[in-house]
């Protein structure tokens, strides 16, 4: 018997926030970061944890571009959104690299996201990493940033008393055509409760930003779940996620998955069955959701 819920997603969530990122970190990475840099991720620090959309955007160049088709009205309206459905977001971000040609500057940054939701019956809590880069040019002098591109993005929500402890492995790239493995395991014993769960795979697009999904739930006979994923023909990303449920409690976790012509490893290869041939696997050619 199946169960039926529905769910934001969290990837479609961390992956709205671009990185705050707080100047006195930046002395961490391979050399200081400028003083330019550093004053307008203190800027997009204050006013992010202020949730001041406007003071945000200002920082956002009218051209702004993101890998995940946003442009800066879009993105704008996502990060709002963002901010009605969850309170209290803190970001730590630590400045990685580096570097400026000419008057662009590029920064690698890493990102810790905590918050929660906090309405009535849906006290969901926000922990997520995300690698990025940004882009930044001196416009009308003011230095903004023009482009981000997400490079790594490993999130979870939970709710509950006690929602299942769960470690997600699943590849960060993978070659078009690919088979993977998708390992969620929840990582304390079960005793006698039962344990509902589901995967889901979906490509990242700013149409899927921010949006509620129904999930058709399973009772699981161990603990976890072990998938065979199939990457489509195509590049891009996609979302994986895994939905388990107990009665104390709901964990959804989610990684993106990078898919790339140019990439050739994390194949799975399947062991043959004893006393058979292996068949050649044939990739789907489009993007259905192969889990």
């Amino acid at each position: 018997m199946f169960k039926r819920i529905t769910l934001l997603l969290v990837s479609a969530v961390v992956a709205s926030i671009a990185p705050i990122a707080n100047p006195v970190l930046a002395a961490q990475s391979s050399k200081p970061a400028p003083p330019e840099l550093s004053n307008i991720v203190f800027a997009l620090d204050k006013a992010a944890s202020s949730q001041d959309l406007e003071g945000v955007m200002k920082y956002y160049a009218p051209n702004f571009n993101h890998s995940d088709g946003l442009n800066r009205d879009r993105y704008k309206q996502v990060l709002g959104e963002l901010w009605q459905r969850y309170k209290n977001i803190r970001y730590h971000t630590e400045i990685s690299k580096w570097d400026k040609q000419g008057d662009l500057i590029t920064a690698e940054t890493v990102t810790m996201v905590q918050g929660g939701k906090g309405a009535e019956n849906d006290n969901f809590k926000l922990d997520a990493r995300l690698i990025s880069t940004q882009t930044y040019k001196n416009v009308n002098g003011q230095l903004q940033v023009i482009s981000q591109q997400i490079l790594s993005e490993q999130s979870s929500l939970s709710t509950g008393d006690a929602p299942p402890p769960v470690k997600l492995k699943v590849p960060e790239l993978i070659g078009v055509g690919r088979q993977y493995v998708l390992d969620a395991i929840v990582t304390e014993p079960l005793g006698t409760s039962l344990l509902l769960g589901a995967a889901i795979e979906e490509p990242v697009e700013a149409k899927n930003y921010l949006n509620d999904n129904t999930i058709n739930l399973r009772p699981l006979s161990a603990g976890g779940l072990f998938k065979i994923g199939q990457a489509p023909f195509s590049s891009g990303d996609r979302w994986i996620s895994v939905v388990l449920v107990r009665e104390s409690g709901i964990t959804i976790a989610s990684q993106r998955l990078r898919v790339s012509k140019e990439f050739t490893g994390n194949q799975y290869t399947p062991l043959p069955e004893p006393d058979t041939t292996p068949s050649r696997v044939r990739p789907r050619p489009n993007n259905e959701q192969t889990l």
